[in-house]
């Protein structure tokens, strides 16, 4: 992702959750005032929601600011770690808010003294909230989706949540100016199961994220199927994925021709990468490697010689005809735990005794398993 994009998603991000700031401000206070004066439990413990949303407010605007900071010496695949972080710390605040409001809830119930009867603010309060947090539920959603932001995501839901939450406070107060009071009570439980809900549901997606869960199965379909309609790729195997702050990082071999050269598997490796990045924008980063054809049928990596080992080899046992300063070229495939060698001598030096004899002087070494001879001008 390049900088300027990073600083307009971190730009959108600060400023939808500054407005849903303000208004779960403006809600909260509302809701407890009113709920204090209107006799409803239900509508005190929504605008506790409300404010605790605050509270989480800020985690995101902090964690916002960390989590789009760029790549440093110590950090460098990013900093966007610290926004599931900071999503895990969002759920157990909300899962100690839903405790309390739950516990007095519960107590209350169960107290001998009669249950109070809201008033009719309670009710325009808790429809205007819902009508509130349902159009800065539809705002976040989409900044979450334009930035590709899991806690701006959460955020958003957080901020539905209330809207329902704000629905059961209407039924609750509803039926208890209707004669049934403990319908009020019963919503305040309801709200706070809510709030439990969404809580858990931050927390293990995040613990899911930490420990490098991969991708959800039809992602890495749809990615395996993607790659496999690309020109010059044999086949896909290997392919690793995980999540990393909202975005996917995946890791994958390929197959291709045996015989390309070392610069068209690189062309190859940046064509699969960019091709894959604007068909899923959601991935940052992609390791493709590059295997010859028939190198995945064979697994770990064999005890082969290098370069210079082949050559002092080669050329030890072919000294007595072909000369070094003779070869024009020498190239080396490792294949099926073998090393096919092609040889690029003057044309004019060709003949069937030539390759017959080089052949003959290479049996008894392990490795070696095809000569080819190529005449040059």
């Amino acid at each position: 992702m390049s900088k300027l994009q990073n600083d307009k998603d971190k730009q959108a991000a600060t400023r939808v959750t500054l407005i849903g700031s303000a208004l779960d401000l403006a809600l909260g206070v509302a809701k407890i005032i009113t709920g204090l004066s209107a006799n409803s439990l239900a509508l005190i413990s929504d605008g506790v929601h409300s404010l605790s949303d605050l509270l989480t407010d800020a985690f995101v605007l902090i964690i916002t600011h960390v989590s789009h900071s760029e790549p440093d010496r110590d950090h460098p695949y990013g900093h966007r770690r610290f926004e599931t972080l900071g999503t895990i710390a969002l759920g157990i605040v909300l899962f100690a808010v839903a405790s309390i409001i739950g516990f007095d809830s519960i107590e209350r119930l169960g107290s001998d003294s009669p249950l109070p009867i809201p008033g009719w603010l309670g009710l325009l309060v808790a429809f205007i909230s819902i009508i509130s947090k349902e159009w800065i539920y539809r705002y976040t959603k989409r900044v979450a989706e334009l930035t590709n932001s899991s806690l701006l995501l959460a955020n958003a839901w957080h901020s539905r949540t209330d809207s329902f939450s704000s629905i059961a406070v209407l039924v609750g107060i509803l039926g208890a100016m209707l004669g049934y009071p403990v319908m009020d009570s019963l919503a305040a439980i309801f709200v706070a199961m809510m709030i439990a809900k969404i809580a858990w549901d931050l927390v293990s997606s995040s613990l899911r994220e930490l420990v490098d869960t991969a991708l959800p199965k039809d992602k890495v379909n749809a990615i395996y199927a993607h790659i496999n309609k690309l020109d010059g790729i044999v086949d896909v195997h290997e392919l690793r994925t995980r999540q990393h702050g909202g975005r996917s990082f995946v890791d994958l071999h390929v197959q291709v021709n045996k015989r390309i050269s070392v610069s068209e598997g690189h062309f190859l490796a940046d064509y699969i990468s960019g091709s894959m990045k604007k068909a899923f924008p959601d991935i940052s980063d992609i390791v493709v490697h590059i295997d010859p054809e028939e190198d995945i049928e064979h697994g770990n990596i064999p005890a082969l010689p290098i370069r210079a080992k082949v050559e002092e080899v080669l050329y030890s046992r072919w000294q007595p005809i072909l000369d070094k300063a003779l070869v024009k070229r020498l190239d080396l495939h490792y294949l099926q735990n073998q090393i096919e060698v092609d040889l690029y001598v003057d044309i004019h030096m060709i003949n069937n005794e030539l390759e017959s004899t080089l052949k003959d002087l290479l049996k008894g070494v392990p490795w070696f398993k095809k000569l080819t001879i190529y005449g040059t001008v």
